[in-house]
């Protein structure tokens, strides 16, 4: 009889174990305290365990479970379609930055360069265009840049556009004029 008592009573004390540490686990699981434990000289220690120290200020601190939320994941686009259209409109801002508007260009040959700003920067298939008192100056480029040559004595309206893929004007700076000074012939 011993025999079949002594698995018997082995058997009762592991399963007794394994639900004392089950529940310690779960309970562990939903949340810890942790101790803060600040001494006499003022020294602060954290600890899972309860302290037994005398003179010290002991504060608990209730740590809780980590978020185990699953992020949402962002709409997709419909199948076989375009998302929906958004309000898109875009500010656009074109502007020549040199020569400032009333420049005076001194006394030579009648060359000086005209840079442009355009924001936001150009699309892929956009295109600047310069024009020099109405008339287009070149053909449409991708770069703010030009460099002007031998340009006729007196005011000269400049202007850039900033122009789609098509060809269409979707942007225009303001007028900047400049004055170009240039030796004379007297007869």
């Amino acid at each position: 009889m011993i025999a079949d008592k002594t698995p018997k009573s082995g058997l009762r004390s592991l399963i007794a174990l394994m639900v004392v540490v089950g529940s310690t686990a779960s309970a562990t699981a939903a949340a810890q305290t942790i101790y803060k434990v600040t001494d006499k000289d003022g020294q602060i220690t954290y600890t899972d365990a309860a302290p037994l120290a005398e003179g010290s200020i002991v504060e608990e601190i209730s740590v809780a479970d980590p978020n185990t939320a699953k992020p949402v994941a962002p709409a997709a686009a419909p199948i076989g379609g375009t998302p929906p259209a958004e309000n898109t409109a875009t500010d656009y801002l074109t502007l020549i930055s040199l020569p400032a508007d009333g420049t005076t260009v001194p006394m030579g040959p009648g060359d000086f360069t005209v840079e442009a700003q355009a924001s936001p920067a150009l699309g892929v298939a956009e295109r600047l265009q310069l024009t020099v008192d109405g008339t287009p100056f070149g053909i449409p480029q991708s770069s703010p840049q030009w460099q002007l040559n031998n340009i006729a004595r007196g005011a000269h309206e400049l202007q850039v556009m900033r122009l789609n893929e098509s060809g269409n004007t979707i942007d225009t700076s303001n007028i900047s004029t400049v004055y170009v000074l240039r030796p004379s012939v007297l007869n």
